[in-house]
């Protein structure tokens, strides 16, 4: 860009120059003068149409290297910008997946006392999740209408779930999903794809039978907990999109 100023400056001086001569020695039959004014008087034609021609180019250049320097800016703030986003969400992940990890053990410990077939049985983790659904089955088998069977399942719930634990696990759910949608937001200079790519980590990362255990909380439980899952409509999208949902049961 410079080099093509630099030749619209000399294309100028020898226009100007060719200007000159032709209309002082090719047309008026003017010769080379020994004269020390006339030649002062040729630098002063010279300067004065030349000066402010290149001061005009000098401006332009002055105006495209500023230009420059900001477009040179712009990419640094960029790039500051980036790498204290990158330092947000390691020290983001790395609470994330603190969180699930204690969510996991909390899970594995899990321990339901579950009434089945008259006979009260203990249950961990997983298996008590699986008899959870047994019953909830059977519930739907024996009534038919369905505001019905919901009455009955949940005083099941409620009645399985006399120490908080179902509770305890569906809340600390809760919490890493809010994390993501605080922690992860518009003001903190993050977008929704950088939301939905976390929810799907703390999906997969999270036992499947956790996530029915979540799911039966939301179907049937009035806990604040699950009533923020079911308005956090990114989360309900990620949830849907994963075939899972809130009405499995």
């Amino acid at each position: 860009m410079s080099n093509r100023y630099i030749s619209i400056a000399a294309g100028l001086i020898a226009v100007v120059s060719l200007l000159y001569v032709g209309n002082f020695y090719l047309r008026l039959g003017y010769v080379v003068s020994d004269s020390p004014e006339a030649w002062g008087q040729l630098g002063d034609y010279a300067g004065g149409v030349l000066n402010p021609l290149l001061s005009f180019i000098s401006i332009v250049l002055l105006i495209k290297s500023l230009a420059l320097q900001n477009d040179a800016n712009s990419d640094l703030r960029d790039e500051i910008r980036n790498t204290r986003k990158t330092e947000r969400l390691r020290s983001f992940e790395a609470q994330l997946f603190h969180m699930i990890e204690s969510q996991r053990s909390l899970f594995d410990s899990l321990r339901l006392e579950i009434s089945l077939n008259g006979e009260n049985v203990e249950r961990f983790g997983a298996d008590a999740v699986i008899a959870i659904e047994d019953e909830i089955i059977r519930i739907r088998d024996e009534f038919d209408l369905d505001q019905l069977g919901d009455d009955h399942i949940r005083e099941f719930l409620k009645h399985v779930d006399n120490t908080d634990k179902i509770f305890g696990v569906t809340r600390i759910f809760y919490n890493i999903v809010k994390l993501i949608t605080d922690k992860l937001s518009d003001d903190n200079g993050f977008e929704e794809n950088d939301r939905a790519a976390h929810y799907v980590t703390l999906i997969n990362f999270s036992d499947f039978a956790l996530l029915r255990l979540i799911m039966i909380a939301v179907q049937f439980m009035d806990y604040h907990s699950v009533e923020y899952l079911k308005k956090n409509l990114e989360f309900s999208s990620i949830i849907k999109n994963m075939s899972l949902g809130y009405s499995l049961y």
